[in-house]
């Protein structure tokens, strides 16, 4: 958990919070914020405009804008793609527009020598950098100025929202391979393993298909691990940034998972850390003596599955997304490795535990006893009794 968390919050921050707490977990929030507020002045965001966004809803980008600064966050703003005329004049549209809200603009233009070291400066004085596009493709400047920048979040703007069909669950794209959805698009694509099958699928419009491409060349100039970006509408910026769920499509180069049958393989310190930060609670004394099955582990150590023997199949005993990786699609990426490697898989969670909802998108059923929840994917009706007897019957791996 980050130090001095929860943060301290002037009146101004703890209404912009009380105002997310109605589409998130409070906790979340306070989370995010407190991890944005380590980072330094120059490295919470680039926020890319697009032209229909900036047009019609600009009041709604200054409003989020005055949030963001209220909580001690300042961000880049790349002012869309325009011809370098319409850029100037939306630059200046916008430079109004937030000296109406008390906000200082300062103006640069996208190919300038040394702009990187000038925005760090600008935002350093919280300042509110307008970036002009005054390039042909923007796409590859924007990632190399995320780079310069340590950025960890690129956002863009679209009066649309977030990528592929609205309003679903879940979209298929093979077996066993989906992408979790909402009201405002895909939820996470990670470009490793999603990007073809998704732009193969149809599923996209065209204008999808390009700014996937456009996205895909910003990440790989960001050429950042911690750097994502998301899609999404100016009047869920603040969702997006602060929740788990976000409002957008979160598009990330993609997790590296590497399966091991040994603790010996890895580092045992860093994976204990990551459990016992995800639950919340210290690992009982050894846990590590009990050799898995398979241990299938991101490869900066911010997300496990453990497997461990189990009745004619494997029990997953640990499922660990790091708390300040959550909403980044981790849990999705080992979830995919491991339904790849194992056809049969049962485990249990506490009904409390806030992603049984997902666990159940994922299930082929599930069983409720008292406290807990009993899945199980890849086996006949006849084995479940066996499988929730076992379940139930295993020991605490937390101490209280």
């Amino acid at each position: 958990m980050p130090d001095s968390y929860p943060p301290q919050l002037s009146a101004t921050a703890e209404t912009v919070l009380t105002f997310l707490e109605s589409v998130g977990r409070r906790s979340e929030a306070e989370l995010y914020l407190s991890l944005f507020r380590k980072l330094p002045k120059e490295s919470f965001a680039i926020v890319v405009v697009g032209e229909a966004a900036l047009s019609s809803l600009r009041g709604s980008v200054v409003e989020q804008l005055r949030f963001l600064a209220d909580l001690d966050l300042g961000v880049a703003i790349v002012l869309g793609t325009w011809s370098p005329g319409e850029s100037e004049e939306a630059a200046e549209t916008m430079a109004f527009s937030l000296m109406r809200r008390a906000l200082t603009p300062a103006h640069f233009q996208l190919d300038q020598p040394g702009l990187g070291q000038a925005l760090m400066t600008a935002l350093r004085r919280r300042e509110v950098p307008l970036v002009k596009v005054n390039v042909g493709d923007p796409f590859v400047r924007i990632g190399s100025l995320a780079q310069q920048l340590g950025t960890r979040k690129i956002v863009l703007l679209r009066r649309q929202g977030g990528l592929g069909p609205h309003d679903v669950q879940r979209v298929e794209l093979g077996s066993g391979h989906f992408l979790p959805a909402h009201a405002n698009g895909i939820s996470v694509v990670n470009l490793r393993t999603d990007h073809d099958p998704l732009t193969a699928s149809g599923l996209l419009a065209p204008a999808d298909v390009e700014l996937l491409a456009s996205v895909r060349t910003m990440l790989e100039h960001a050429n950042l691990p911690s750097t994502t970006l998301s899609v999404t509408s100016p009047l869920a910026l603040l969702n997006e940034l602060f929740t788990v769920r976000g409002a957008g499509t979160l598009v990330k180069l993609g997790s590296a998972i590497h399966r091991y049958t040994r603790y010996a393989e890895l580092d045992q310190n860093r994976l204990g850390l990551l459990l016992e930060s995800s639950f919340k609670r210290p690992l009982v004394p050894g846990f590590f003596d009990t050799e898995p099955t398979a241990i299938y582990l991101e490869e900066g150590y911010r997300g496990a599955a453990i497997l461990q023997p189990g009745h004619q199949g494997a029990f997953l005993t640990k499922f660990a997304v790091d708390p300040l990786a959550q909403g980044e699609g981790i849990g999705q990426d080992l979830w995919r490795a491991m339904h790849r490697e194992e056809p049969r898989l049962y485990w249990r969670s506490r009904s409390s535990n806030p992603i049984l909802s997902w666990y159940q998108t994922v299930c082929d059923g599930f069983h409720r006893d008292g406290e807990w929840s009993i899945f199980w994917r890849g086996y006949p009706p006849a084995s479940v009794p066996d499988l929730v007897k076992d379940a139930l019957g295993r020991s605490i791996d937390f101490l209280h």
